[in-house]
């Protein structure tokens, strides 16, 4: 594949090469960028939201020749419908930003964990050079549908809890929050109301596609399917004020993605997982940490999974933001003392259950589901068009795995109705 569909220019191509060697403490050496080389990052779609590649850049120093590896993300070239939805919530953007500007100060205050990538390069709003974790040892954990291991999730909430802990540190260091050290950075660009947003027909189209599960799913019945039909749609938008910063709790970065294929787990020799990044940060928001938590456990594990591990993990991951607080010489309970935190995470339940109920119909559709949806241009042309409502549906209907999972969560979801 050809690398002049980026089109980089030698100087960008040198930017993109130099910020590598910064990073591994070897920029003062000479070098000659030899050739370079496109391919898809993978053999399947790696997310919804981008075109996914993998940059190689052949150098030569020293007399050798190396074999670099980076990661593209870039607007769709194929598909402009999808290509102007990505346009329009902003999504390249929030990212560069997030990843450079914030990212960029809250990483070096964990220098022991590696939270998300480094950005190389950003080209106006529309393409982002990465360091590729790939080659770093890290990679997807890929499990039946997404749901992960308590040992993978113990990992997960250790990055989360360095990436809550060290906003809030950034904050007390600055003396400012980050909305005023960033303006509009963090600004809602994913459950929005705005009349003319795409998002506000994707909500209405999720309302539609669990209207019409309930109505043919026999899991429900009589009075309590009508009860819920009836509060479904309030149910369901209670997230748009989830999404605003708290005005009880203290608010953080939160990444505000955080499916299976957002989560990248460095293992050892025995496939046990010693390290975790966070990667796709289109849709990060300030809002308390809680909502990062509670949405990481209801896309990443199962009912009973949580049933039974729910306070062991909670305390994990304050454990560990305590001790990132106190590694930085910040008091954890003038922060977030342990009572608040719990009371947070209660508060917060509902808005996790809400926001992973949302998107697991989409991110959790078996693999010949996922096939039919990128293969038709408009099924992709925004997060859950009338295409894609009846493909869920079609998925709930012949998939026994996908049909018990949504049930599993809409139950959850239905106690609050």
């Amino acid at each position: 594949m050809d690398t002049k569909r980026l089109n980089l220019s030698d100087s960008e191509l040198r930017q993109i090469v130099n910020d590598h060697f910064t990073t591994c403490d070897s920029a003062d050496q000479a070098y000659r960028i030899v050739q370079t080389a496109l391919e898809p990052f993978s053999p399947c779609p790696e997310g919804f939201l981008a075109d996914h590649y993998a940059l190689k850049v052949t150098i030569e120093r020293n007399g050798q020749t190396e074999l670099l590896s980076f990661f593209v993300k870039c607007l769709p070239t194929e598909n402009p419908v999808l290509r102007s939805y990505l346009e329009e919530i902003g999504s390249f953007r929030k990212e560069s930003s997030v990843l450079q500007r914030i990212v960029g100060s809250i990483q070096r205050h964990c220098p022991w964990r590696t939270v998300a990538p480094r950005v190389h390069l950003a080209v106006e709003e529309q393409l982002l050079v990465m360091n590729n974790l790939k080659s770093d040892g890290y990679s997807v954990v890929k499990r039946e549908g997404g749901l992960l291991e308590v040992v993978f999730v113990h990992q997960a909430l250790e990055t989360l809890s360095n990436l809550h802990a060290c906003s809030f540190v950034l904050e007390q260091k600055q003396g400012k929050r980050l909305p005023e050290l960033f303006p509009t950075v963090l600004n809602e660009n994913a459950w929005v109301q705005t009349s003319t947003s795409t998002r506000v027909k994707d909500v209405a189209n999720v309302i539609k596609l669990y209207t019409e599960l309930v109505k043919i799913c026999d899991h429900w019945h009589g009075p309590r399917k009508q009860t819920i039909l009836e509060r479904l749609a309030p149910l369901i938008r209670k997230i748009y004020t989830y999404v605003e910063p708290s005005h009880e709790f203290r608010n953080c970065l939160n990444h505000g993605d955080l499916w299976c294929n957002n989560i990248m787990f460095k293992c050892d020799g025995q496939g046990q997982p010693i390290g975790c990044a966070l990667v796709d940060y289109q849709l990060s928001r300030y809002v308390p940490p809680a909502y990062d938590i509670n949405l990481l456990l209801y896309l990443t594990t199962s009912r009973q999974l949580r049933d039974e591990n729910l306070s062991v993990l909670l305390d994990h991951y304050y454990k560990c933001f305590v001790d990132t607080l106190e590694r930085n010489q910040v008091n954890a309970s003038e922060i977030y003392p342990r009572e608040t935190f719990l009371r947070c995470c209660e508060h917060y339940r509902l808005a996790g259950l809400i926001h992973s109920t949302i998107i697991s119909g989409e991110v959790t559709l078996p693999s010949k589901f996922l096939e039919e949806i990128f293969g038709d241009l408009q099924s992709t042309a925004s997060f859950m068009p009338d295409t894609k409502v009846w493909i869920c549906v079609k998925a709930f209907q012949a998939d026994e795995r996908y049909r018990k999972h949504l049930i599993e969560l809409l139950d959850e979801l239905f106690a609050y109705v």
